[in-house]
């Protein structure tokens, strides 16, 4: 059963189990801090990347805990500046394109959760309807936040 969502940047949603999200969160964000210019979003994201062998806890309800504090795994991509959103997307792919050379049995659950949210990216750039693939009950509302760096 879903437990974390993700919103992608037409309203279509992205929901896995929060393990799933959590681990793909950790891949996208080590790829982050590996891209030039995308230091400052890989700072702002690496903080709702769980670490168990810090003290963080799951919460049971699609995120952790880390210091009294719940921090959630539903992440709104609209919320990013548009160049973050260009930085999350090309760590994916280096994700997902890693996983793939270790040929490593162990990864194909991780290669399909990867593959699964860069299709969904990919139809979003064609202009597809977002209800063709869309793992929630209905297309979100534009949000008015603006979070993390980029939005100068």
């Amino acid at each position: 059963m879903a437990s974390a969502f993700w919103t992608l940047e037409d309203g279509r949603g992205f929901a896995r189990r929060w393990s799933g999200m959590a681990y793909m969160l950790e891949l996208i964000t080590d790829e982050l801090k590996e891209i030039n210019g995308a230091y400052d979003f890989y700072k702002y994201l690496e903080w709702f990347v769980i670490r168990e062998d810090q003290g963080d806890e799951y919460n049971g309800y699609g995120g952790f805990i880390r210091n009294d504090e719940n921090i959630m795994f539903d992440i709104d991509l609209r919320t990013f500046a548009p160049a973050n959103r260009t930085y999350f997307w090309e760590a994916t792919q280096k994700a997902l394109i890693k996983l793939e050379k270790q040929n490593d049995e162990k990864n194909n659950g991780m290669i399909f959760l990867l593959t699964s949210i860069l299709d969904m990216h990919k139809r979003i750039e064609k202009g597809e309807n977002p209800a063709e693939l869309n793992h929630m009950n209905s297309i979100e509302p534009e949000p008015n936040e603006k979070l993390g760096p980029g939005w100068n």
